[in-house]
């Protein structure tokens, strides 16, 4: 296998030995560091440096595991990081208390001392979360737990899982979840059908395993919320990062409004195809022109694709292709899904990348999260590179979306379709499905923060009622109930209502392309390089964005009635 794409983890860790060597320095620093002798600045100074120890340390252990989730080694070793990165909470918290003893606005404070400032947005943040802050080891014991239930799922879906088995292409195979994608595009409706089935029980056989899970997370979701002094879940991601309920409301609200394009689009489907009736497994199928692409060849239409944004992006784009930041290809017992892992140290991608054409879009997407980390890093310190998850998903999409729209443009007429048809696919998934899911989490998390004790089956029938819902027109078999589980954001990290953020990341990303297409390019390169140095609503302004105004939203929907009407002009073709 090319070595150019696996990771190389040489900068982070030579070997595990010396990662080992660096987790009891990280550990004898953290016990021996004397935090009552130090002033205010010096303490953020400190912190923020084992912060930063303790960070490149996780991204050694949390991707070796990931290249191969069945080895209990560096499950071990992600947990011991953890555990040891958790003894920084007491230090946090200390700064923390002594910021909030501060009796003088932020700016007044700030003019006295000009030493903090380049801790700015750190004191910014306590002082508008002041009412949040609690020093109880519930917090810190809670999200520990949280991190092992992760664990405890990826597990259970991608090693211990009871998986069906069928007859695929003259053998016996099993329909593992890898297996599922691979085959759920299939032009054969019997085969589609078959899988699909087979998967869906895959599922049910481990429905209470992860229902159980589920409701364990986001109890201890919720635990650590009242700790913090808010009513919710949700109230404590918006205020978190810094955003407004309003984003929340306006962005469900237009879902409903619009959800007839997405019954328009399903209608379209059944006349392109020919069919009375769909069922869900029939949404998204392989078509005769369907080439295939080495990745060397997929970088190549991506970079050309990407050419518009400016000569210092393409030598960035490089920069991240040969320095040993991806792991493209699929092996056994590796992660199975893709994902840009944010660190100081180096931006991390993994995918498992087969060769089909509509993955070249995702390439795209991952890039634009490298570039971003690469473009912060070079401009912010350590403190201010992380910034909100609810800006995480706009540099991905505004590259992914110009992949497409070149795919789209390129292709030739007979094949424009499917390329349209790509194109409004993933407009769906990320608004109106990532919005389908807010709702699942909404309401299910509404119960737990009421107190009501519920069961496998209430989520389930949650899920199934949203489905048909906004799947109106197309017939959802009753194991379909069971796909909520593969959702991974459901259980990834620390997310919280993660969903929600790919659909005002796409809404955000037409505007931006639009912004760029009218040469305002350097107003979105700069957003790329604020970080968390801003306020989110601060810093997505930089980028000519305001989510807070429903228009936004309404518009991203115009846009897509506009793509139904290009699409059902081709099939009139």
């Amino acid at each position: 296998m090319n070595e150019k794409y696996q990771w190389n983890f040489t900068d982070i860790y030579e070997s595990d030995e010396v990662f080992l060597n660096a987790l009891q320095e990280f550990k004898t620093e953290i016990d021996q560091v004397d935090f009552s002798s130090l002033n205010l600045e010096d303490k953020l100074t400190k912190y923020y440096e084992l912060a930063l120890l303790g960070e490149r340390l996780l991204t050694y252990a949390e991707l070796k595991s990931d290249l191969d989730v069945s080895n209990e080694t560096y499950l071990q070793y992600k947990n011991q990081v953890y555990s040891e990165k958790s003894k920084l909470d007491p230090m946090k918290n200390e700064i923390n208390k002594e910021i909030l003893r501060i009796d003088q606005p932020l700016d007044e404070y700030m003019k006295e001392h000009p030493e903090a400032l380049p801790f700015y947005m750190h004191f910014y943040n306590i002082y508008r979360l002041k009412e949040h802050v609690s020093n109880s080891k519930v917090v810190t014991n809670e999200n520990q737990l949280i991190q092992k239930v992760n664990n405890l799922y990826n597990t259970i879906m991608n090693v211990e899982m009871p998986c069906e088995s069928i007859e695929l292409d003259g053998k016996e195979t099993r329909i593992t979840r890898s297996i599922y994608n691979k085959y759920i595009m299939n032009q054969d409706r019997s085969i589609r059908e078959s899988v699909f089935k087979a998967f869906m029980k895959s599922l049910r056989n481990v429905n209470k395993s992860i229902s159980s899970l589920f409701l364990l997370r986001y109890q201890m979701c919720y635990d650590v919320a009242k700790e913090l002094g808010y009513h919710s879940i949700l109230e404590q991601v918006i205020t978190e990062d810094d955003l407004d309920m309003k984003i929340i409301d306006d962005l469900i609200a237009s879902v409903h409004d619009h959800l007839p394009l997405l019954h328009q689009y399903i209608e379209l489907k059944k006349e392109k195809m020919g069919m009375d009736e769909i069922h869900y497994y029939d949404l998204n199928i392989n078509h005769d022109y369907n080439p295939r692409y080495s990745f060397d060849e997929a970088v190549e239409i991506v970079k050309e694709a990407l050419k518009g944004m400016g000569e210092e992006y393409q030598k960035l784009l490089n920069q991240v292709l040969d320095g040993g930041m991806l792991d493209v290809f699929p092996s056994e017992h590796k992660f199975n899904g893709g994902y840009h892992f944010r660190n100081y140290i180096k931006p991390m991608i993994l995918m498992n990348y087969r060769g089909n054409f509509r993955e070249v879009p995702t390439i795209g997407h991952e890039l634009g999260h490298a570039v971003n980390g690469l473009l912060t890093k070079a401009n912010q310190n350590y403190q201010d590179f992380h910034f909100s998850l609810f800006l995480s998903e706009i540099a991905s999409t505004v590259n992914e979306d110009q992949v497409e729209k070149y795919l789209y443009e390129k292709a030739k007429e007979e094949d424009k379709i499917v390329h349209l048809e790509q194109i409004i696919d993933k407009t769906i998934a990320s608004i109106f499905s990532q919005t389908l899911f807010l709702e699942l989490q909404k309401e299910l998390c509404t119960k737990i923060e009421q107190g009501e004790s519920f069961t496998s089956n209430t989520i389930n029938q949650t899920y199934l009622a949203l489905l048909q819902k906004y799947y109106q027109g197309i017939i959802l078999d009753e194991d379909i109930k069971y796909l909520w589980q593969t959702k991974i954001h459901l259980f990834y990290g620390s997310y919280r209502y993660y969903n929600f953020q790919y659909a005002t990341g796409k809404i955000a990303s037409l505007v931006i392309n639009k912004h760029i297409q009218e040469g305002k390019l350097d107003d979105y390169l700069k957003f790329l390089t604020i970080g968390g140095s801003k306020p989110t609503l601060e810093a997505l302004s930089q980028a000519g964005v305001d989510l807070t105004k429903r228009e936004v939203y309404d518009d991203a929907m115009n846009y897509l009635g506009q793509l139904l009407d290009e699409y059902k002009v081709l099939i009139k073709k």
